[in-house]
């Protein structure tokens, strides 16, 4: 009878691998993100960053002698944009919710010179169309370059959207719209594109 030769060296080995394998999981390094765990990073930080931008727009809240001495509201005048804009859906910070309505840097802000036609409450369907049609040109007008908004008088007319002016170059981007068709010179409150 021959005997096996080696006695436990091959169980060494193989525990020394299992070692070695456990502290390298340990270890890791992870490589490229998948689509998903991007998505859900990049949204993770967007939140961060948008709690932050909030935290900034916060205006202390003025002293009555403050109070007097600024008698003549100043306009609000947000910051140029000149990054690429988006159709509302994951991106939430310059981004078109319709053809009236966006997002800039993560406040909702009304055209205040426009009306166009509804997409969500449209009264037909082809009022919903050139809603659509409303919101892809606005889009890509606004791609085409810098953009400054100025606070407008009135009301928001949609939940929550401020009113104000945006601007290229002095002129006015609603205005461009009404010249080509997409939307008519705001009146006060939103008239039918039906018939």
């Amino acid at each position: 009878m021959t005997r096996a030769r080696g006695g436990m060296a091959h169980w060494y080995v193989l525990g020394a691998a299992v070692i070695g394998g456990i502290l390298y999981m340990d270890n890791w390094a992870s490589g490229p993100e998948s689509a998903a765990t991007g998505i859900r990073t990049a949204s993770i930080e967007r939140k961060t960053a948008k709690v932050e931008r909030e935290t900034a727009l916060v205006r202390p809240k003025q002293r009555p002698a403050e109070a007097v001495e600024n008698k003549v509201p100043v306009d609000e005048k947000l910051p140029p944009f000149a990054g690429k804009w988006f159709i509302c859906t994951t991106q939430t910070d310059y981004c078109v919710l319709d053809g009236s309505t966006i997002l800039y840097a993560g406040r909702k802000v009304r055209l205040a010179d426009i009306d166009v036609p509804a997409i969500a409450e449209a009264r037909c369907e082809a009022e919903r169309s050139r809603g659509g049609d409303a919101k892809l040109r606005l889009r890509e007008i606004l791609n085409e370059g810098d953009v400054t908004l100025v606070a407008a008088k009135g009301n928001g007319g949609k939940a929550g959207a401020a009113p104000h002016l945006v601007l290229r170059g002095g002129q006015s981007i609603g205005g461009r719209l009404v010249r080509e068709g997409f939307a008519r010179p705001f009146k006060g409150q939103h008239q039918s594109w039906c018939g």
